[in-house]
């Protein structure tokens, strides 16, 4: 599935070899045969991951207290910086910790996965566990339903039928609507604060009241939790996940008579992947400055905030973990990704990749807006959501 005939990653051997671990991690594909040179360990990625929400918060605290000179670009590297960190704990950290998966030692894991989501306040790792590995990994439950991810999806709107333009519209309005802030909010509290169990829920409290504490003492304290915690891991948090979400799959295909789970799976899959492709060299040379430019802006304006603050992590090959969910070498899956590829996907059916987080919204409302109604409600939505059960019918 690819929406250009061009192989954009393979445009990019143009730049030199040096470049090109670069333009894996930008584009999240890596070329085939390439290898690895830098390599780094769980310890390593954790690291990294927790020093980017670090310098994120501590870059908006000094523009905060100090009233810094260019203060609003100050305040867009250290929001920039902190949601990268914030994405990459739950989308990344929590994620393989869930799956036990982040070291494999269950108890190390467990201990990583709940410290991270309590920094941020999000989902705690046992119901995240019981919803994520149980819920959306399900054979049975996967894109359907009764999947928590495509549920939340659904308590917003999206319905079968609207054209491509009005599901656009409800994405705008939802992504600024204070209703979706209030119930991902909401949602994360009550984990945090009153589902969670024993000690992740007092170390979730022990993190409330410390800003409740810090907030009474110190007169800019409220001012630092709004502007260099609340907006960045709540606000601008929300917004990335739910595109990320969104996208995450070919969302709401009904299920086919006879499919195979490994091509369930695969039709709903897809590699999501930032980048254009390059110049074409044989342009005349106005043609081709133009086209550098143009290049230049849009990979530098559009794909480089998605693949870092929506994208993040290992989000463009997530397809490659629904394949493989037990795979270790999680911090190589980009390369893993493409050695699959190459090798044919042995025993499953071909991958699927898109360029462009705009491409893979539109296929997936295009997805939507021809889905039968009927189908839609038998195949995709859970009982408790059909029409006739909400109104109490049946």
């Amino acid at each position: 599935m690819h929406n250009s005939d061009l192989d954009i990653r393979q445009s990019m051997t143009r730049f030199p070899a040096f470049t090109q671990p670069f333009w894996t991690w930008f584009t999240g594909r890596a070329l085939s045969a390439q290898e690895n040179v830098l390599p780094i360990g769980p310890w390593l990625y954790l690291a990294g991951t927790y020093l980017s929400f670090a310098a994120g918060f501590a870059i908006t605290t000094y523009a905060v207290l100090s009233e810094a000179v260019y203060l609003p670009l100050w305040l867009v590297c250290g929001w920039m910086l902190t949601i990268h960190g914030a994405r990459k704990m739950a989308l990344v950290i929590a994620h393989q910790c869930g799956h036990f998966r982040f070291t494999g030692s269950r108890k190390i894991d467990r201990l990583v996965g709940e410290i991270s989501s309590t920094l941020i306040l999000s989902q705690d790792n046992r119901s995240y566990r019981s919803d994520h590995v149980e819920g959306h990994h399900g054979n049975r439950t996967f894109g359907s339903g009764e999947d928590p991810v495509l549920s939340f999806i659904l308590r917003f709107g999206y319905r079968p039928g609207m054209s491509r333009a009005a599901l656009w519209a409800l994405t705008l309005f939802t992504l600024v609507s204070p209703h979706f802030h209030a119930v991902y909010l909401h949602s994360r509290l009550r984990s945090n604060l009153l589902s969670s169990r024993g000690l992740r829920r007092i170390a979730a409290w022990c993190h409330v009241l410390l800003w409740m504490v810090l907030i009474a003492l110190f007169p800019q304290a409220g001012a630092v939790f709004l502007i260099s915690y609340a907006v960045p891991v709540f606000f601008f948090y929300h917004q990335s996940a739910f595109l990320e979400l969104l996208t995450e799959h070919i969302w709401f295909i009904p299920r086919q008579a006879g499919e195979s789970p490994r091509e369930y799976i695969a039709k709903r899959c897809w590699g999501r992947f930032c980048g254009s492709p390059l110049p074409a060299a044989t342009l005349p040379l106005p043609a081709r400055v133009v086209g550098w430019l143009r290049w230049t802006l849009v990979m530098s304006c559009y794909h480089f905030p998605i693949r870092f603050l929506v994208l993040a992590g290992d989000a463009p090959q997530h397809d490659f973990h629904h394949r493989h969910p037990g795979f270790r070498n999680w911090t190589n899956a980009a390369y893993a990704r493409q050695d699959d590829v190459v090798a044919a996907a042995p025993n499953w059916p071909p991958y699927n990749e898109v360029w462009g987080l705009h491409v893979a919204i539109n296929r997936v409302f295009d997805v939507l807006s021809s889905v039968d109604t009927q189908q839609f409600e038998q195949r995709v939505l859970p009982p408790a959501a059909r029409p006739e059960r909400a109104a109490g019918v049946a």
